[in-house]
């Protein structure tokens, strides 16, 4: 049996004044319930790794960000202005533009829905910041943190030269094992060096972790325009309220910085409401892992993402335009949406990516009216705003709904877009409510509520819809793990994320559809055992707009000059790399797997998460 080291728990210095003004009335009686709950940051590091000092001498500058054109003369910065602010589009859905009024109530699904279309300009993307937080308790020995080693080094190869890696682990501590380091040729070893060094410590400090990278990121002298947090762990904080220590670390270092936290756990022993939280302070994604030998995937999609960013500190405003008409659901509001007043809720998306789709659903309350003469009404106004990265401007889009009411019959028309996504929040909110009537132990009414919405969609015309297809999938999976134990075990992780994901839609690895086009192009990489080795951007600097031109590509086995091919290889480094290619890790897997379930045959699951 593995032995378990605890952290003596202590409390905050702050007043309670003070806490009560951070803490939102919630999270005020999630505490009222935590009486020994650690609010104390822990700012010590393990003394092996590097110090916070010595971590701080050792970062290396970025390199200025600019904007390449390619077979095109685009030299003012107005147009290019004007050629991305159309390459995003606002479109205000709602489920039908003209209504018959009536003497009763009604609601009105609405759909907001943000298209960020592939710009015609080709542009040198932005460089990046990426932060991984790695848990290395006892319980990730073995296979388990070899495999999220081998995962860091895919990481590796997707970057370029220009983006910069910083690599921290914890324990009961928090540890730096990697300064912030540019991905160059010279740099190889060293970052290699810091990944197989990661060394397994003893209990479980996530809050720890999650601090000493983000004091990474306040502390940084330099800073690359797009930053993203990483954190992965298997295991439950030694400590209640991990979650509200890691908002007390963004709150007290002050981090102004537009950045996401994802984070990604891992089996059926992990605090699924926890890592939820801590992605939703940075609107980031809580990936639920059922399998570890998918960890690559989950990690490469994640960080493919990101090499599309075309503008941040993206924020999306809904307003109520009208008292007669109000907002009477905006789903996910208790995660995704910050309520500013009581008619008005912003949901800040941080990045926007190329070739991505986002779609939120609300209903709005008809009320009854005996006598009305026909009218068009100013319903809802909706702002997209942000900072396209490169040229370093600002741009709003906004749209309105109005709609018409009419005294006689109005002829209702289907729209595909927004029955779907309607009925795919819907979905979400349900297994929401579902979550928590299971942790009441409530497991048929949770059942139920999960029927009601299952005969709701399979009622739909757009039944057959890609979308609702998985939707009807996870719901009916969901049933599956709605009875005592088989919940108990994995089922809150398996909600949590599927609730989000739903209302959401974030990026999934099993559903191949959504992907961009670099996520697609790094993933099929990566299964066929080639991933992209960013030889492409062998040079590291981009001159400035509108001076380059025809630029050719080459791929790695072309390139004469590529960052990977500079470098004299290490024997035992290209060795583990073969070894940690997609191929030989599946038939190593398929071995482990083999004899991991013959241990763990009562606690395995039938379905896959994706």
């Amino acid at each position: 049996m593995q032995k378990v080291y605890r952290r003596n728990s202590g409390y905050s210095s702050c007043s309670d004044q003070e806490q009560e003004d951070f803490l939102s009335q919630p999270q005020l009686q999630y505490m009222s319930q935590i009486q020994q709950a650690n609010w104390q940051i822990n700012e010590n590091i393990v003394q092996s790794l590097l110090s916070e000092q010595k971590a701080i001498s050792l970062e290396e500058q970025v390199e200025e960000q600019t904007v390449v054109t390619i077979d095109q003369e685009i030299t003012d910065p107005d147009a290019l202005q004007v050629e991305l602010l159309n390459s995003v589009h606002l479109n205000v859905l709602p489920r039908q533009k003209a209504m018959q009024i009536q003497e009763y109530s009604q609601l009105l699904p609405v759909v907001l829905q943000i298209q960020s279309l592939k710009s015609q300009m080709k542009k040198q993307r932005a460089n990046i910041d990426l932060m991984c937080v790695v848990d290395v308790s006892g319980s990730m020995d073995g296979e388990k943190i070899k495999l999220v080693q081998n995962s860091l080094r895919y990481i590796q190869k997707i970057l370029k030269p220009t983006d910069r890696l910083a690599l921290v682990s914890f324990g009961t501590q928090a540890g730096i094992n990697l300064s912030w380091t540019r991905n160059i040729a010279e740099n190889k070893k060293i970052i290699k060096r810091a990944i197989k060094d990661i060394k397994i410590r003893d209990s479980t400090n996530i809050a720890s972790g999650v601090a000493l990278g983000l004091r990474m990121i306040r502390d940084r002298k330099y800073k690359n325009p797009v930053t993203s947090m990483f954190v992965l762990s298997d295991g439950v904080d030694d400590d209640r309220g991990a979650d509200l220590r890691c908002q007390q670390a963004l709150h007290q270092y002050n981090i102004q910085d537009t950045l996401t936290i994802n984070t990604f756990g891992y089996g059926s022993d992990h605090d699924a409401k926890v890592m939820n939280n801590i992605a939703n302070l940075k609107g980031g994604q809580f990936v639920y892992i059922d399998n570890i030998q998918r960890v690559s995937e989950h990690f490469i999609l994640a960080m493919s993402g990101m090499l599309s960013v075309k503008a941040k500190n993206v924020v999306l405003t809904v307003k109520q335009m009208n008292n007669v008409f109000k907002l009477a659901k905006i789903f996910g509001d208790d995660f995704l949406w910050n309520k500013s007043s009581e008619t008005e809720y912003q949901l800040t998306l941080n990045y926007l990516v190329d070739e991505d789709k986002k779609e939120f659903a609300l209903e709005i309350e008809i009320p009854g009216f005996k006598q009305q003469e026909l009218v068009l009404e100013n319903i809802l106004q909706v702002d997209l705003q942000g900072v396209f990265i490169g040229l370093n401007t600002a741009f709003k889009k906004t749209s309105k709904l109005e709609l018409e009411f009419s005294k006689t019959e109005v002829q209702y028309q289907p729209i595909e877009l927004v029955e779907v996504n309607y009925l795919r929040a819907k979905a979400g909110d349900r297994i929401g409510q579902a979550k928590g009537l299971a942790n009441s132990k409530k497991y048929d009414q949770a059942i139920q509520l999960l029927n009601q919405v299952i005969d709701e969609i399979e009622n739909s015309l757009f039944k057959e819809n890609k979308q609702l297809v998985v939707v009807l999938k996870d719901l009916n999976d969901i049933k599956q793990i709605c009875k005592p134990q088989t919940y108990e075990r994995d089922g809150e992780a398996m909600m949590l994320y599927k609730q989000k994901n739903h209302i959401q839609r974030q990026r999934s690895i099993n559903n191949s559809d959504e992907w961009c086009e670099d996520e697609e192009e790094q993933m099929n990489q990566f299964k066929n055992g080639n991933l992209n080795l960013s030889a492409s951007y062998s040079g590291g600097s981009c001159q400035s707009i509108g001076r380059v031109q025809n630029v050719q590509i080459k791929n790695d086995s072309q390139s004469d000059g590529g960052y990977e091919q500079n470098i004299e290889p290490n024997e035992n480094e290209d060795e583990q790399e073969v070894k940690s290619s997609p191929k030989i890790l599946q038939r190593r897997a398929s071995r482990s797997v083999s004899s991991n379930d013959s241990r763990k045959q009562k606690n395995s699951r039938g379905s896959s998460i994706g």
